[in-house]
């Protein structure tokens, strides 16, 4: 004889939800993600290799771990993917992805699809717009294990227009010359200048690291350009890939100054 269990109403809607996810935590997570993330992961890159096929040049991939993934996709805690997977190219900045304040797992997302275990869990601080910097973990020396990461405001009111924001990512002190300006740049330290009504001429950057014998040797010199509605960042990093030329690399890119924001669902 077969027996029949009643199920209330309220049970069986919350065994139904248990399998397809709660629409009001689903909805929350959408209303919730109103600020606004870029990303910017820095490091020196591979070098490029090719080979002869079939009479033609074809470029060898890179070695495992030496680039970050080439897409990333943000989940909520409970691993459901929040939005749509983002590009990702070393030394540039992605674009935006909406966020909240809190901890967000990001996903790799390669030729089989999404990685179900989270390659970075970003802590985003409880600001309107923020641009994180990943840089590969000098313990494990390999992207495919994870990063560290530092997050600075990227609205403008954090980084107006007119400023120029230098960030030092790399294991070294550095001895900074910017124009007039000398000093020691520390790890993980930030300076933001403003230029003559905002904007910068052919200003000199120049950035020094001690050798073993306690030397000065310069590994970085530049000049930056700017016009006041632009803001330019300048990102120090260690160049911990194959046979690096210098201990220490650079990124320098400028923009037109503009608070990121996250687009409007139609």
């Amino acid at each position: 004889m077969n027996t029949h269990r009643f199920v209330p109403g309220s049970l069986a809607a919350a065994v139904v939800i248990s399998f397809f996810g709660s629409p009001v935590l689903q909805a929350q997570d959408e209303r919730k993600r109103d600020r606004a993330l870029r990303i910017l992961a820095v490091g020196q890159e591979p070098p490029w290799r090719e080979v002869i096929q079939g009479g033609r040049r074809v470029q060898v991939t890179p070695p495992l771990g030496s680039l970050p993934p080439g897409r990333l996709q943000l989940s909520n805690a409970r691993g459901t993917e929040l939005g749509e997977a983002i590009g990702l190219r070393l030394n540039q900045i992605s674009s935006v992805i909406s966020v909240n304040s809190g901890t967000h797992p990001l996903h790799a997302v390669g030729a089989g699809g999404l990685d179900p275990k989270p390659w970075h869990k970003l802590k985003f601080p409880n600001m309107a717009a923020g641009l994180a910097i990943l840089w590969r973990d000098p313990a494990k020396g390999k992207w495919t294990d994870g990063c560290k990461a530092m997050v600075l405001r990227d609205d403008l009111t954090g980084f107006p227009a007119g400023r120029i924001r230098i960030v030092n990512v790399s294991k070294y002190s550095l001895g900074l010359k910017f124009g007039t300006e000398k000093g020691l740049l520390k790890p993980g330290q930030v300076l933001l200048r403003a230029g003559k009504s905002g904007a910068f001429s052919k200003v000199p950057l120049e950035l020094s690291v001690k050798d073993k014998s306690g030397r000065w040797v310069r590994v970085i010199s530049q000049e930056i350009n700017q016009r006041s509605e632009q803001r330019t960042h300048v990102v120090l990093y260690t160049n911990d890939g194959e046979a690096p030329s210098r201990p220490v690399g650079a990124v320098v890119l400028r923009e037109t100054a503009r608070s990121p924001a996250v687009k409007k669902p139609r």
